[in-house]
């Protein structure tokens, strides 16, 4: 296989392309589909047993699981295109993650094709200022723009998830099987990796078989026996994985990639090709949903428009909503759904009076930056090592975007590779000393927390090779104790203008007075690591605790992982927007699919918990539940 051309089209085109004889012959047996029969014309209506608004993580997944039923119809209404075509190759290759997602990005330098453009409101959690905040508008969502890290939440974690919606099917043991059932996992290539690989990882936690590649990264970083030690001095235990319901100690990241071609595998690339070979199932992109339709409080189709052209897309049995953790509550409220305060100020006629959107959970992490020089050399080596023998720094992802603290000069011994791309994380609850100096009120609001969940990610990383090859680690400890919530509100009727969108990052004294332990337990981690380190950058050298709350108000950003804008629970729950199989309170045949059901924001990174949850509910709604 000639990887050059692997990078030049995308890995869903090139299933296109593998298909193209539909184009031109009929096969063996005589019949012939053509490849534009999986997409729907624009501007005619149309009906559908599901129409599923989103073609992002979920969305493609719910659709492709849906669409393996032959007597059901369903179409996808997706804003985007293929990113593969509208975004290069930087949606494709894992180093380039950081070009995707860039939350000091000028307007003028987001990609318009794959991305919403948000910016958020002013924080007042970190000095007022406003960042990008990056979400899919693309076939794949942001499983298509993501760092690919594969992750899942602790058993106590699913458990508080479970008796808060008053559903046991959410705990850990009932939901490990949709885990598993996206995955085909494929064990590290030691060989690639090099020498001094050594990783060792629980086969029992991943499925094979499914469609999602989930593998390791083909490059170990030579600077690992360092970070081992700062975290086995600090007592961390290693950790075989991160998806066996444990997230105590530091291990290596599983990530989705194609252990083949080590190219980001998303929803797009994974469900989307193979939902192209059943006959009941069509695509919409570059296509607004613009509201959802009813009769009384009866969903019954999808009003759309695609380059001005509006049309209707019926649906007989459900509109799904699967737009994302920002499009989805306002999908809603555009629709009738909502707060009635702030439909009424939109003139929107209302339907079902929740809270939609008011309960949106964010994480937060610090943030530093240096100038750093390229290497155009050592680029070109990266990029013919990733297209001759797919390994090198170009396979893994870069830490560009995390919150970073100091940054570390590596020892000239280290010096074996440039852009060093660290793949090494930890987890834990706040250890002593620093949890003593925490007031009363923040250990109150922690003690919520299940014994098994940790408080803190570490998660190293260095710049990518499209940056830099200075040799500096970035050390980001990101803070998973998130008590604030943040909201998702109308900046207009119209949909397809961008909500208002408030995080309220790092707004409340207990993530505050947790940051500020935070930072110091890093300065002890950095210590242990035995790296020679070189000058703090951005928050500085700090003694006082008030200086380093100003520091992290000053450098610190929003993350990603957000839930809760549509949270599922007890219809007695006042918060409640859906119940435990995604169906919307108070209307019939409508149903929200995504990372927006979910009640409580994850330890870790989310991807895997999206997945799960449209496994479980494309089952629950094919079992008529």
């Amino acid at each position: 296989m000639d990887f050059r051309k692997h990078l030049m089209w995308s890995s869903i085109v090139s299933a296109v392309l593998a298909a193209s004889p539909l184009l031109n012959q009929a096969p063996a047996g005589g019949t012939q589909r053509p490849l534009g029969t999986s997409f729907g014309v624009p501007g005619s209506s149309s009906k559908f047993d599901y129409v599923i608004i989103g073609g992002g993580t979920a969305g493609l997944t719910v659709a492709a699981r849906l669409s393996e039923d032959p007597t059901i119809s369903v179409a996808v209404i997706e804003a985007g295109g293929f990113y593969e075509l509208d975004n290069g190759n930087l949606s494709q290759i894992p180093a380039f993650y950081a070009k995707n997602f860039n939350q000091t990005a000028a307007p003028e330098t987001i990609q318009p094709l794959i991305d919403w453009a948000y910016t958020i409101e002013p924080q007042v959690g970190l000095a007022n200022r406003r960042f990008h905040y990056s979400q899919g508008k693309t076939l794949g969502g942001s499983s298509g723009r993501n760092s690919n890290i594969f992750t899942r939440g602790t058993k106590g974690y699913y458990q508080r998830w479970a008796d808060l919606v008053g559903d046991p099917s959410w705990a850990w043991d009932s939901i490990l099987p949709y885990f598993k059932k996206s995955v085909d996992f494929t064990p590290p290539d030691m060989a690639k990796m090099g020498v001094d690989a050594n990783i060792s990882y629980d086969p029992a936690a991943y499925g094979a078989g499914g469609p999602l590649h989930v593998t390791y990264s083909n490059y170990y970083q030579p600077m690992n026996p360092d970070l081992i030690q700062g975290f086995e001095a600090l007592n961390f235990s290693y950790q075989p994985g991160f998806s066996s319901g444990r997230m105590d100690g530091y291990g290596y990241l599983a990530v989705t990639v194609n252990p083949e071609t080590q190219i980001k595998d998303s929803s797009e690339t994974a469900f989307l090709s193979g939902a192209f070979n059943a006959t009941n199932f069509r695509v919409y992109k570059n296509t607004i949903a613009q509201k959802i339709l009813f009769e009384g409080i009866t969903a019954t189709g999808v009003q759309v428009e695609t380059a001005g052209l509006s049309y209707t897309l019926e649906a007989a049995k459900e509109v799904i909503v699967a737009a994302g953790v920002t499009r989805s509550p306002q999908m809603l409220m555009v629709s009738g759904i909502g707060p009635k305060k702030i439909l009424s100020q939109h003139n929107i006629p209302v339907i079902v009076d929740r809270p939609v959107g008011q309960n949106w959970q964010y994480k937060m992490n610090v943030e530093g930056n240096a100038a750093l020089e390229g290497d155009k050399q050592y680029l070109y080596q990266a990029t013919e090592d990733f297209l001759q023998t797919q390994t090198g720094p170009l396979t893994n992802w870069g830490g560009d975007i995390l919150g970073l603290l100091p940054r570390c000069p590596i020892p000239s011994h280290q010096k074996q590779k440039k852009f060093q791309l660290i793949h090494r994380q930890g987890f834990e609850k706040l250890p002593s000393p620093y949890r003593e100096a925490l007031n009363q009120s923040a250990l109150d609001e922690l003690a919520e927390l299940p014994d098994d969940q940790p408080e803190v990610e570490w998660l190293i990383a260095s710049h990518g090779p499209q940056m830099a090859t200075s040799s500096y680690v970035t050390f980001t400890p990101a803070i998973l104790a998130v008590t604030s919530k943040g909201t998702i509100g109308l900046s207009s009727a119209n949909a397809a203008d961008n909500p208002i969108i408030d995080p309220k990052t790092f707004s409340s004294p207990t993530e505050q007075a947790l940051g500020i332990q935070i930072y110091k337990r890093l300065q002890e981690f950095v210590n242990a690591t035995g790296l020679t380190t070189g000058p703090e950058l951005k928050i500085g050298p700090r003694d006082l605790d008030a200086d380093i709350l100003e520091g992290m108000k000053q450098t610190g950003l929003p993350w990603y992982h957000g839930v809760a804008s549509c949270p599922m629970g007890k219809e007695s729950d006042p918060n409640a927007i859906v119940d435990t199989n995604g169906r919307v309170f108070g209307t019939k045949g409508l149903r929200v699919v995504d990372a927006s059901v979910i009640p409580l924001i994850a330890p870790g990174h989310s991807i895997a918990t999206v997945y799960m949850v449209a496994e479980k509910l494309a089952d629950s709604i094919k079992r008529g539940l």
